[in-house]
């Protein structure tokens, strides 16, 4: 039914992605996977592998400087099954679980190192090394610089004239000209213009991420003015919901999340700071360099205020390793992210590459790196408080003396309530263990009678009979069989290979009574029972008297009752040591010590940086280890895209993040405005003139319109660096304003499968904000309340609690973009529909195709609740049938339905007629919904 709105099958399909192949004959390598490889695998391996395995040397007959080197193999086979770490030798020796393969010889990985290896593997080991030799480090001396300067990207900006064309009808901006041209040299022609309903559906979503209104689109269909899309644009430029749409796409850029993610996740109570302040910055149209300066160094302004102080949060953002016993390894690996991130946000660079030798493939100099890192030591991210071994982040603090006095009474009613229940968790894990120690000849007797190899569940049941605790019976089973050198192991190994399990109990409860006895008390128990002989008497009958025990043996008997982690172990985890009423009380001090502070306010604070001491210069750190220093290098700005030769003179006072920042935004500068005009035209057309929107480097894509890309920087820079002046010229042109199916289709698309040249508007699905918010307005549901905290924690709080559970929400009726983003554990809907990793900088969403995403949209209590709420709007506002199918399709597709989608509709209504009415139009609400023309953009 319904044949134009047609429900998405499950298609499965996949965004092509931009790959760079090594060579002949071997597969492609995605880009991203070439720069984990470069920035993740390929300093490990340098660091712990090549001195071995090299061309020169090949212990055991392996090589790991080369991606055949570990294909092949040496003596053993090959080191790597990519996509399987289980069956990959070179995984099984860095775990150090074989004691005869155990890589590196001279010392175990740590576990995060071990944890990328695994990680690389399980990708599928992209390796972009030659086959033959290793690849020597790119020239980077001065005459390389130079001579890299040639690059497109590292060239001066220029100023293109606008081309004339045959064509003068057509377009409508200089944007149109640029296209217009390249279509007519390879005899192509645009398609038509959209139709009016087709134009405010596709500008509306796009500008402000939110579906037109009936009246919205009954007005500009009306209006035939000849500025009537003038006015439409306008309009939704000056709307709120403008910057809500575009602040969210610079969200992706800078990693926004409202968590640490990692192994600390804890809550950033303070970031929504942030987000707010970039919402307002695009409703603002604050000039893009301003934009910049503030979140680089805002902070050292002259005026530096509030609104400046939160922009840094950019800078702050990045997910931590906030447990990190070594602090200097933590501080170079956040300066890192921020050297990484800043490179990629702002320059479409990868200066991260550059840590631990010169970048492969651009000029960019590992002292250009340790020159920015000189800046970014001289900053302060990390504030001075801590959390036991988990270490603060900075944060500018707006509080004043009598709220912070109020946060420190909250802060006592907090510990108050944490430290009932930590004393109820000692005092029951003490009572645990009290009982089964006094048990504990029972349960050597009980751990006779199964295998070490016998299932916990078997354990358990064994474990019932006797009234023992599973875990500790199991843990005990285990102990005796991998514990050999212990005395009382070797004891009851050679009892029961003669012993039945009730004579084992018998002895050792015997020893044991003796054992725990006070030194006094145990000297006269000895006496008592003094022997003939020196040594005790083997026991076969559970009748004969009590044997005889030496003081050595009755020592280690002692010992091995106090050990908590030897014979009776408690399992540290409540939730597996205490019997359910205990975990259940546990479990409630814990819940009412979370919601007290959950519910507690945050010091008005935000994230951000401030400046430190001031390192002048920093040391290269060698293979990018900071045990390993050599030459220091001063502060300074990447070579290659600096305009002078001479290196800038930093004030000796300031890290030097200010000048850095100014020197990015200066418009001569020859990536900044480039990289940011090509993310907005990548914004509005799904593919961006380079479509590597984070890699302007040699690696990365080349511009599919490199004169309009430099006529659109020079407009921006000279509309003084307006976004929305960037969007009028786009959106107001002809290009934008095109069907998305040509009269020429399949000639254009033999030509240009991708539509890189734009012979039509490229159809685009909506994204996960985009679906939720449409999804709840059309059903009436939407809350447009903007700002304002949004993650259900007090900031540094762990977001997941004892018992592993995230309490996040998401029946917030408010725009997406107001939802929590936490690492490690995104919404799930948006984790569906392609939301980005929050981790790294992403300037383009995959856009995928999938099965599961048409389950969702079947089943989600989101969709259906929007359907009902649809529904019973309808019921409402329309007397019959025929004006309800009309007001349904207005309002989800902004159009009217056809002659026969009516016929097909009364059909299926007629098809449900036994259902009540609310639930006969929730499934016709629902099935318009989840159709193509609801979810994607023509």
């Amino acid at each position: 039914m319904l044949a134009n709105a047609s429900i998405i099958l499950c298609v499965a399909a996949v965004v092509a992605l931009d790959t760079f192949r090594v060579d002949a004959g071997e597969p492609p390598i995605e880009l991203s996977e070439r720069e984990f490889f470069e920035r993740e695998i390929r300093p490990l391996l340098v660091e712990h592998c090549d001195a071995c395995h090299n061309q020169q040397e090949q212990r055991g007959g392996l090589r790991l400087d080369v991606r055949q080197g570990w294909a092949t193999g040496g003596d053993s086979g090959p080191a790597i099954v990519p996509g399987d770490p289980e069956s990959s030798l070179l995984i099984r020796a860095v775990r150090y679980g074989d004691p005869h393969l155990q890589m590196p010889p001279d010392g175990r990985l740590s576990p995060d190192t071990v944890a990328t290896l695994e990680r690389w593997v399980t990708r599928g080991a992209p390796d972009p090394r030659s086959s033959e030799v290793s690849e020597p480090i790119g020239e980077t001396d001065a005459s390389a610089i130079t001579r890299s300067k040639s690059f497109w990207s590292f060239q001066p900006l220029s100023s293109p004239p606008v081309p004339t064309n045959r064509d003068s009808s057509w377009p409508t901006t200089p944007v149109d000209q640029f296209i217009l041209k390249q279509l007519q040299d390879r005899g192509l022609a645009p398609a038509r213009a959209a139709d009016k309903r087709t134009l405010i559906r596709r500008v509306t979503f796009d500008l402000t991420g939110l579906p037109p209104t009936s009246s919205e689109v009954e007005a500009f269909v009306a209006d035939r003015s000849e500025r009537a899309y003038d006015k439409v644009v306008h309009r939704l430029l000056c709307s709120p919901s403008y910057g809500e749409r575009w602040g969210r796409h610079w969200l992706d850029v800078a990693r926004y999340a409202d968590s640490n993610g990692l192994d600390e996740n804890l809550a950033y109570g303070n970031a929504w700071r942030y987000r707010d302040y970039v919402i307002s910055s695009f409703n603002e149209d604050k000039p893009f360099d301003q934009f910049l300066i503030e979140q680089i160094a805002g902070d050292l302004l002259p005026r530096a205020d509030r609104e400046t102080r939160t922009a840094t949060g950019f800078l702050a953002l990045g997910a931590k390793v906030l447990a990190e016993p070594d602090r200097e390894k933590l501080v170079m690996d956040t300066i890192d992210e921020q050297i990484d991130t800043t490179g990629k946000a702002f320059l479409g660079m990868t200066l991260g590459c550059a840590r631990c030798h010169d970048h492969k493939f651009d000029p960019i100099r590992q002292q250009d790196y340790y020159a920015l890192a000189a800046i970014f030591k001289s900053t302060k991210t990390f504030g001075d408080t801590n959390q036991g071994a988990i270490r603060h982040w900075f944060e500018h603090s707006f509080a004043t003396d009598q709220e912070r006095q109020k946060i420190k009474e909250v802060d006592d009613r907090i510990a108050q309530a944490q430290r009932a229940a930590t004393a109820f968790k000692n005092q029951s894990m003490s009572d645990v263990r009290q009982q089964a120690v006094e048990r504990a000849a029972q349960y050597l007797g009980a751990a006779a009678r199964f295998e070490p190899s016998t299932s916990l569940s078997q354990v358990a049941t064994i474990a019932k009979r006797d009234g023992l605790h599973p875990r500790i019976l199991h843990h005990c089973r285990l102990h005796l069989q991998y514990r050999e050198k212990d005395p009382i192991v070797a004891k009851w190994r050679a009892l029961a290979a003669t012993m039945s399990p009730e004579q084992l109990e018998s002895y050792f409860t015997n020893l044991f009574r003796i054992a725990r006895q006070e030194p006094d008390d145990r000297q006269r128990a000895e006496q008592e029972t003094e022997p003939a002989a020196p040594k005790e008497k083997a026991r076969t009958d559970p009748n004969d008297s009590p044997p005889d025990f030496d003081s050595q043996l009755i020592a280690q008997a002692h010992a091995a009752l106090k050990d908590p982690s030897g014979l009776i172990s408690v399992p540290p985890q409540p939730e597996h040591a205490f019997a359910p009423e205990t975990l259940a009380e546990y479990n409630r001090l814990m819940e009412k010590a979370r919601l007290i502070e959950s519910g507690a306010p945050d010091e008005t604070a935000a994230m951000g940086v401030s400046d430190a001491s001031v390192f002048e210069e920093l040391p290269v750190h060698i293979r990018g280890s900071h045990h390993n220093l050599g030459a220091p290098v001063r502060r300074a700005f990447p070579q290659v895209m600096r305009t002078s030769a001479v290196p800038p003179v930093l004030p000796r006072g300031q890290s030097g993040r200010l000048q850095l920042a100014r020197w990015m935004a200066d418009s001569r500068h020859p990536l900044t405005a480039r990289v940011y005009v090509n993310r907005i035209w990548g914004w509005h057309f799904g593919n961006a003139i380079v479509r590597t929107t984070e890699n302007f480097g040699k690696l990365g894509d080349r511009p599919s319109h490199p004169e309009l890309l430099d006529w659109l920087t020079r407009f921006f820079i000279e509309s003084g660096w307006s976004t929305k002046e960037l969007h009028r010229v786009i959106v107001l042109s002809s290009t934008y304003r095109m069907q998305s199916r040509s009269d020429l289709e399949e000639a254009a698309e033999s030509f240009d499968p991708e539509n890189r040249l734009l012979w039509k508007f490229p159809r685009r699905r909506l994204d996960a904000e985009q679906l939720r918010d449409a999804l709840l307005m059309v059903s009436g549901r939407l809350d447009r309340t903007p700002g304002g905290k949004s993650v259900p924690l007090r900031n540094r709080q762990f977001v997941f609690n004892h018992t592993s559970v995230d309490h996040t929400k998401y029946d917030s009726l408010r725009r997406a973009v107001y939802l929590p983003v936490i690492r490690n554990n995104l919404y799930p809907f948006f984790r569906q529909f392609d939301f980005p990793d929050p981790t790294m900088p992403t300037g383009r969403r995959a856009e995928t195709v999938v099965a599961p995403q048409s389950l969702l949209m079947m089943n989600d209590p989101l969709v259906l609740d929007a359907a009902q709420g649809l529904a019973e709007h309808i019921l409402r506002a329309a007397p019959t049938d025929e004006a309800r199918i009309a007001a349904v399709y207005r309002r989800t597709l902004s159009r009217e339905p056809e002659a026969d989608e009516i016929e097909q509709a009364n059909q299926f209504l007629d098809d449900v007629v036994s259902l009540e009415p609310t639930a006969r139009w929730t499934l016709f609400c629902q099935a318009l919904l989840i159709s193509n023309e609801f979810l994607y953009l023509r």
